[in-house]
């Protein structure tokens, strides 16, 4: 007897969904016909969250409707991720996803909440952007090697900041080939780790551009980068790999456009559309530049995107399992 009212709940929730979809498809042809959401899991007022905005206002003019910018910030970026993951695929909720959010945060996990590569349809992508390693001016290194001869000279005293898992994720590396002993401090985002950098009182950080503005004010030195070619923002600075050093093999992060798996075709092609226009906008380019951003229109397409992914998904799962970083 109890069982009935269950399946019952059961069967309409499926006829309910069977409706769904075909009335998603439905509306294709007019979309979009109202705002579309698209879901930063970054702070606001970070870079990434900044980059965010600029591109959705370029993209709201293409589709003719406005793109308003959500933050959705916390857990690596993992509630921004699942808020859109969990949403109805009808383009009206969409991601601005990438490597911390959608593949260090998952591949840090024994059991992730999801797959990145299936979870998602992708739409368009990337830009690409560089770590840095930060130091206090007083730091005696002024190169990376300096920087790894004083940690192997001062084991356990040394400190860094992390405030993202990508951050995390790329001094372990280092730690690991290097055999270095860190004093590792986490932070809920750069720029909650900035003041005690500042203050001498953590020694280093892998970050972003979002600190940059210290460092051309003389208030902290970067010391090296991690993608292969040198940043605008610091011309000055060389690659890892350009010097002969191991460790980040994995670059830096990346960002790009994604939606909940099962979005109509007619509609990941207008939002493509949109977003790699909104990429060429003159406001979107500076912006992009000024924060050390590269477009890489190679993952244009949905398919290249959807592919990149996969290839990432597998090198930061093989990448956090090697570093013994899996948790439970």
């Amino acid at each position: 007897m109890t069982q009935r009212p269950l399946f019952r709940r059961h069967f309409i929730s499926l006829a309910a969904l069977a409706l769904t979809v075909p009335s998603i498809k439905a509306n294709a042809a007019d979309y979009p016909t109202r705002p579309i959401v698209l879901v930063s899991p970054y702070l606001a007022g970070g870079s990434a969250d900044g980059i965010a905005r600029a591109i959705a206002e370029a993209a709201g003019k293409e589709l003719g409707q406005s793109v308003v910018v959500e933050s959705k910030p916390g857990a690596e970026g993992l509630i921004g991720a699942g808020d859109v993951l969990k949403a109805q695929p009808d383009g009206y909720r969409i991601l601005w996803g990438g490597a911390g959010s959608l593949l260090v945060a998952t591949a840090l996990r024994k059991n992730p909440p999801f797959d990145p590569q299936t979870a998602f349809t992708p739409i368009t992508g990337t830009v690409d952007f560089s770590f840095f390693l930060y130091v206090h001016p007083s730091f005696p290194a002024k190169n990376f090697k300096e920087f790894i001869d004083y940690v192997k000279a001062n084991p356990g005293k040394v400190t860094y900041a992390t405030g993202n898992n990508q951050g995390l994720l790329t001094m372990a590396d280092i730690e690991k080939k290097y055999g270095l002993d860190m004093v590792r401090v986490q932070y809920k985002g750069e720029m909650g780790a900035a003041p005690d950098l500042l203050a001498n009182r953590v020694h280093a950080m892998w970050g972003t551009t979002s600190v940059s503005a210290f460092a051309k004010e003389g208030k902290l030195r970067v010391i090296s980068t991690t993608l292969p070619q040198r940043s605008e923002v610091f011309p000055q600075v060389p690659t890892l790999r350009e010097e002969g050093h191991r460790g980040g093999e994995f670059g830096g992060g990346w960002l790009g456009i994604l939606g909940p798996a099962g979005m109509p075709q007619p509609i990941v092609e207008r939002l493509q559309a949109a977003f790699t226009k909104a990429y060429q906008d003159p406001n979107v380019k500076t912006k992009l530049q000024a924060s050390g951003l590269v477009y890489t229109p190679a993952y244009a397409s949905p398919a290249a995107l959807g592919k990149y992914v996969g290839e990432q998904r597998d090198l930061y799962r093989k990448t956090a399992t090697e570093l013994g970083m899996v948790n439970d």
